[in-house]
């Protein structure tokens, strides 16, 4: 009796670990191309492939949805999504979301000016008296973040910090590198715009696993395929020639 108990035990375990196995993972993030974004109902993105072969590599199935950056960090918090990928590590973010060792990609923060301007960033020094376009909710690093030299001009999009920047309303723009030229290269303006490749801030970008039970494991294993993955040759390259034409 006491070994048909126990092959019944093994067994039902057995299908709980094949049921979280196969259960599907709602991953929430938001539009930020060509990281991650969504056109015509369908998500495409440098980091959404590399995602997604990752995880089906794993057999995850998975959906993603898209939402403003502050809710998707929201429902992150709540435990309402499983993950959120695209997402920088700080300390704060830490205590609520899990990390896998392996980043998606490393992201730089640059400096965009105007081609005529020939604008040189050296350090945050360069920046002083300056008026420099950001975007609502961004994180910059904690230098950028905290400092003083230089005045925000705050808006909604980078799409509209290009706008003003071209105009002569604003001296220079903050953006991610490769959001940066992709949008220019959507706006039809690579032509007008240029940035120094000295960066104000360098960090990896995660799929930041919530703090659901067995999701340690989860970002383990997602660790250790992304890295297999990211080995395949010329990849990550092929990548970014796609999404970002003009880098």
């Amino acid at each position: 009796m006491k070994i048909v108990l126990s092959l019944l035990a093994i067994f039902l375990l057995s299908l709980a670990g094949q049921s979280r196995a196969s259960q599907e993972l709602l991953l929430i993030t938001d539009p930020f191309p060509p990281y991650n974004y969504e056109e015509d109902g369908k998500a495409y993105g440098i980091q959404y492939e590399l995602v997604a072969a990752t995880l089906k590599k794993m057999d995850r199935p998975f959906t993603i949805k898209f939402v403003p950056w502050k809710r998707a960090l929201l429902k992150a918090k709540n435990k309402v999504s499983d993950a959120l990928p695209g997402v920088l590590k700080t300390d704060e973010r830490s205590q609520w979301l899990i990390f896998p060792e392996e980043p998606v990609m490393i992201t730089k923060v640059v400096i965009f000016h105007r081609k005529e301007d020939n604008f040189q960033y050296k350090n945050l020094s360069s920046l002083t008296g300056k008026r420099v376009g950001t975007v609502k909710g961004y994180y910059y690093g904690e230098e950028f973040d905290q400092s003083t030299l230089f005045i925000r001009d705050e808006v909604s999009s980078l799409k509209q910090n290009f706008q003003k920047l071209i105009a002569g309303r604003i001296d220079l723009v903050v953006a991610f590198k490769p959001v940066g030229l992709y949008t220019l290269y959507k706006l039809n303006r690579s032509d007008k715009v240029s940035y120094n490749p000295t960066p104000v801030y360098q960090s990896g970008m995660y799929m930041a696993f919530t703090q659901k039970p067995g999701n340690e494991q989860l970002a383990a294993e997602f660790s250790r395929i992304l890295k297999e993955i990211k080995k395949t040759p010329g990849y990550v390259k092929s990548l970014r020639k796609k999404y970002i034409p003009n880098e």
